[in-house]
């Protein structure tokens, strides 16, 4: 018991402090009060973090378990079909998911689907095949906590990650306007910020 509090307690305050510094990065890009969908929400520091400073209305939306750290109101859903109309969000998040999905693109058709301005994506990249393995042993040691904290958590790790101009025509695809990239270098990986609108 002391061990598993610990652990919710180190897990808590990294979620925290991961979410200080990436919401740093996509608030300007972010209006006062609007409305914000955080698709695969996780523990939903980043969705507090955005309601916080932003003030903006966030819905956090994950699959199966709750890991949900916060006061913010907590949809479940299937992974699939969001579960809203359409143009119901100004903005949809969707911040170290995709790569976790089965079906990336469903998931982006489905973001861009509900979303009225934009939609925001934070994914690890990589460069060569060495790197695509690094990543992969990356993202399965850093979603392992999760596991310690919520015992029945379904880890999803289909480690579907793209390299930038991968990304980049599947936005196209959908008619997306990038209107911003940022590459982000966090040892051992590379991180992309990308800014997309309708």
């Amino acid at each position: 018991m002391i061990i598993a509090n610990f652990v919710r307690w180190l897990v808590d305050s990294i979620g925290r402090r991961r979410a200080k510094q990436l919401v740093g990065k996509l608030e300007h890009f972010l209006q006062d009060g609007e409305s914000v969908l955080d698709i695969g929400a996780g523990g939903g520091w980043n969705g507090e973090r955005i309601h916080q400073e932003k003030k903006c209305n966030v819905t956090l939306l994950d699959i199966s378990s709750n890991l949900n750290r916060t006061q913010l109101p907590l949809l479940l859903y299937d992974g699939t079909t969001i579960p809203f109309a359409d143009n119901s969000f100004d903005t949809s998040l969707l911040l170290f998911v995709l790569h976790h999905c089965q079906d990336p693109a469903k998931v982006l058709k489905e973001a861009v689907r509900v979303s009225k301005k934009r939609v925001i994506i934070m994914e690890d990249t990589f460069g060569s095949w060495f790197g695509r393995i690094l990543l992969c042993c990356y993202d399965t040691f850093e979603n392992f906590p999760a596991l310690l904290v919520e015992p029945s958590y379904k880890m999803n790790l289909p480690h579907n990650f793209k390299k930038v101009p991968e990304w980049k025509e599947a936005f196209e695809h959908l008619g997306l306007k990038l209107v911003h990239t940022e590459h982000i270098q966090r040892f051992p990986i590379t991180q992309i910020l990308f800014i997309l609108e309708k």
